[in-house]
Formats: C-alpha cells, structure tokens, sequence
C-alpha cells in the first residue's frame, strides 16, 4: 500500500466481517413492491433483472452481477475462473459483497465513501447502469468500465461517490467492478508460484479486472453498451490499474480507450528480483504470512486454510496520524507486481520503448494531490528543519530541490511540501506517462483539476486527490451551483467521447488540444476550461532528475523498439 495512505485517511476503526459465500444471492432488502424492475434480460451466465430508477425511470441498474467464480477455498490466490450459471431470474438490486479490508475512520464521516455492502471473500461482482431502452435508440452505448481507488488494500464498487447513475444519463453504460484487494490479491509467495504454471504469484486483483473486462465483452451488449468501444478509467490505485492493464498482453482487444486520473508514480516491485537493501515481493509475502502465524516453509494448501480475519488482521499497517513526514516519493507494500508474465516490465520502461497498448488516452491530476494525503502528518517546525529534511531524504539533491521549491518562512512550509511532494509522487508520472504515450504516436490529452471541494474540513485542502471524481460522476457537491454543474458535465462528456469516438472533443465543448511534445498543451478544470503550456515544467524537471537517481523510482529514457 502506498506508505502514508491509510494513516493520512485516518485510523483504522473497524474491519470488514466475512460472511459464507453467497454467489448466489438474489433477492433485495426492501419489499419489491417498492420498486421497479426492469424487465428480464440475458446474458451467457443467466437471466436476470435489475432497477429503473430516476424520477423519469430513464436510466436501469444492475447491481452485484457476478463475472466469476467465487475466489474462495481452493480458488484463493488463484486466476479467476468462469462463473456456473444459474437457474431462474437473478435479482440485481443490491451491490455484491466488497473485498474484506480495513477501513479507515475518514471514510465514516465522508457519506461518499461508505461502502454499501458487506464483507466477503466472495466479492467478484460488476455493476452495470445504462439509459433506458426507449431513450437510447438502435445504436449501441460507449462503455466507461470504472476501476476504483484505495491503495489496492480498501474500497469498493458500491461507494456512493461511484454511482454511474447520473454518468449513463449522458449517454454511456457505465460498469463498476470489485477486485480482490490486499492479501488476497496481490500476495505473492514461493509456494503460491511453485504452484503456478507460469511459475508467477501476486497480481489476482490485476487477473480480477481483466476478467472484468472479458465479462464486458461478451455481455455488454445485452446492456445496450457497444463491446468494440470500452474505455478504461480509474482514479489513484484505479488509475494505476488502467497503466498497468496498458502493458498487459492478456488485456489486449479488451479496451480501446484509457483514462488514468491521479495514478502515483509505478515503482511496482518485482517477483523475484529487488534493489539491494530492499524486498522481492515474494520475500514481503513470506514475511505477511508469517505475521499470520505461519512459518517460512508454510506450503499453498496451508495457506488458503488461513481465516480471512487473519489476513486482513496480519496486513502491513501503517503509521498513524501525526507521523513524521516524509518527502521521498510514495511506495506500495502491496498492489501490482512486475511478475514478468501479467506485467512483463516496469510499466514506465514499457510505454518508453512504445510498447504499451496503442489506444487513445486521458491522463492528469489534481493540483494539490498531497493535501488531503498529509493530514495529520508533522510538518517541519522551521525553515532550517525543512533544509535539513531536504537533506536527510535526498542527499546531494537537496539542494537543487531548495532552489526549486523556496521557503521563505515557517508559514510557507506546508504549502511548499504539498507541492513537493505532489510533484514528486503524482504530477512527474502524468507527463512520463502524457510524454511517452504521444512520443509513440498516440492520442494523449493531458488534464489538470483545480477546483476545491465545496464540504467541511475538505474546503481547506485545495483540488486535493480524489476531488475531481464527483465531477467525473456528476455528482459534485455543489449541484445548485451552475459554474460546478458546468465543468462537470463538460468533464462527463470529454470522458464519454473518447470512449465513443477516440478523441474527448465534441460538439458544444471547448477545443482539448492533444499533448505533443513541443506544445505541451494540457486542460485546467478550475472556476473555467484554460489551456496550460510546458505548465509546471520547471519544477518537474528537476523532480525528473531527482527520480531518476532514486533506485526504486527513476523515470526511463524514451528508448524504443
């Protein structure tokens, strides 16, 4: 996970309980006669049925549609695998069970952010909202398939902030998944890859999402969503995913469009091989199992009799609010591994050498990522402490960076570590990625989110990480406020046409230029839609340099094949 996510969001208050598996559940909570049905429709798993909802019954929901096999028992820290089908009519009203994790205090005070379901390990499910039937015409939807965020260790489909219900409205079909997040999807250990044909462990979450994907191109049809034009989009851990899946031979022909929001930078660690001083992933996963009582020779079988309590009791933790900061880009413990197989290579080495899946692309960033990631975090008390961090973190760079990033008093401090760090942990990787993709002769339209989010505490934070997903779904919180509801649905439509068509521009928007290296043109979604040049460059390329002398994070050069 990366390092200071879960303390910054808040102290972890509770733990998702499990529940026997229910692949198989149909009914809702509230009585049917409170609702409305769609009618039945079928896919190759079965019938079902969802929801019509909305006060013009325009658009239908189908919730908690399973796409595999329940990955318990044997199947734990396996490939997905095909779901039975079932007898009858599913009842798709209410969201499939979430991956069991911890979850943090912040996410009880932010109503967006609960997860609307329960526990399990039984937790493949997809949501899918489409216009209705009369509303849609012959002509079948492009398809917005949504990878959520949380560090690869918490989260859920079934958070409110994702609803795809006002996002269909403007006419796409818009599909959410779960995936196996933490121990369960992204361990990786000797015994587990002994096992494996492939000789490879980790990544299950990654095999989850392009199962996903599979399920989507066999099904969304049946939905009124077009299989030949599906986007990819994700925010944070989900963006990383939409990278990630760029480089994934087996995800090849499953998509045709990609949105990377806010992904940090992919300093994945390796199967078998790691910087010296530091882990393989397999070494990390002996060592989680044997915080779960195992011992080092513990063999596959033994594992997968291990309680899901105990995995996410026994998953790495982090430090907790008031911790001392760190300026040293952000780092997973868990998520995505170069495995050699599923992920053949660094993903930055990969779209260097231009070998990344050739498909038109969105990526950006929020102007103040690290805000709302630093909470609780001690700052430097002065501007000498500040120096001496500089210094502690990056050596012989220090000084470069103090040049770049000035603080002339105490009150100056934060504000220049949140542009620090946000450069150095997220804004660095867009343009690597924004650079590469169009070096390659690919159509890449870059983005930045500047507006703050109209609620509470988060007010203060600025266009801080996640702050531009409710635009994105169209449910900003200022929703009586035309200046939000405008960049909203400019920023719902730019999505929907690059899945429809290739290219975010449209009829009614203003122009997106597409990045090039020599213009470096990119979007700001703040009070209106401007266009930066080269923006942030002089800072960025000092945080390139500082990038690549850092073992485990460097950017690569734009060599290709």
């Amino acid at each position: 996970m990366m390092q200071v996510m879960t303390s910054l969001l808040g102290v972890v208050v509770a733990i998702g309980q499990t529940e026997a598996p229910s692949s198989n559940r149909r009914a809702a909570d509230k009585p049917a006669a409170t609702r409305t049905s769609t009618r039945e429709l079928r896919i190759d798993s079965g019938a079902l049925r969802g929801l019509v909802v909305g006060e013009k019954k325009d658009v239908h929901v189908y919730k908690g549609i399973p796409y595999a096999a329940p990955p318990v028992g044997e199947h734990r820290w396996k490939a997905p695998e095909p779901i039975s089908p079932w007898q009858g009519v599913r009842d798709c009203f209410e969201f499939g069970a979430a991956c069991p994790h911890k979850i943090p205090a912040l996410f009880g005070n932010i109503p967006e952010m609960a997860v609307r379901a329960p526990f399990s390990e039984d937790c493949l499910f997809l949501n899918v909202w489409t216009p209705a039937p009369e509303g849609r015409g012959s002509d079948k939807l492009p398809v917005l398939y949504w990878i959520h965020g949380g560090g690869f260790v918490m989260g859920a489909a079934s958070q409110p902030l994702y609803d795809g219900e006002e996002l269909a409205r403007l006419g796409c079909v818009v599909v959410s998944v779960n995936y196996r997040l933490g121990l369960f999807g992204f361990l990786a250990h000797p015994a587990l890859s002994r096992e494996s044909s492939d000789k490879v462990s980790g990544n299950y979450g990654l095999l989850d999402q392009i199962e996903g994907l599979r399920w989507v191109k066999r099904n969304i049809a049946a939905f009124g969503g077009d299989p030949e034009r599906v986007a990819i989009f994700g925010e944070s851990a989900g963006a990383m995913s939409v990278l990630c899946l760029m480089t994934a031979p087996d995800a090849k022909g499953l998509f045709h469009a990609a949105i990377a929001q806010s992904a940090a930078g992919m300093n994945l660690s390796r199967l078998h091989e790691a910087p010296p001083g530091q882990e393989t992933a397999e070494q990390a996963g002996q060592r989680f199992i044997a915080a779960c009582g195992l011992g080092g020779s513990a063999d596959a079988a033994q594992m997968r009799q291990l309680d899901a309590k105990v995995l996410v009791q026994s998953a790495p933790r982090e430090p907790g609010p008031g911790a001392p900061l760190t300026l040293k880009p952000l780092a997973l413990m868990l998520g995505p591994i170069v495995d050699g197989r599923l992920i053949p290579d660094d993903v930055n080495h990969v779209f260097a050498a231009g070998r990344e899946h050739p498909v038109p692309m969105i990526v950006g960033n929020t102007k103040d990522e690290m805000s709302i990631l630093l909470l609780g975090t001690r700052m430097p008390a002065d501007t000498t402490a500040y120096l001496r961090k500089l210094k502690d973190d990056f050596g012989d760079l220090a000084e470069p960076i103090a040049r770049t990033y000035p603080v002339e008093d105490s009150k100056h401090i934060q504000s220049t570590v949140i542009k620090l760090t946000s450069d150095l942990s997220f804004i660095s990787e867009s343009r690597t990625i924004a650079r590469t993709h169009s070096s390659a002769g690919q159509k890449t339209f870059r983005y930045q989110f500047s507006r703050g989010t109209k609620r509470g505490f988060l007010q203060s934070l600025g266009a801080h990480h996640g702050a531009e997903i409710s635009f994105v779904f169209q449910r900003p919180i200022g929703r009586d406020d035309e200046h939000e509801m405008r960049v909203s649905r400019s920023m719902g439509r730019y999505w929907i046409n690059l899945a429809a068509s290739g290219d975010p521009n449209g009829k009614g928007l203003a122009v997106w230029p597409a990045y090039r290296a020599d213009t470096e043109e990119m979007v700001d979604f703040g009070e209106d839609l401007s266009i930066l040049k080269a923006h942030r460059n002089d800072r960025l390329d000092v945080i390139e340099k500082v990038l690549q002398a850092t073992p485990a994070g460097g950017r690569h050069e734009n060599k290709r094949r």
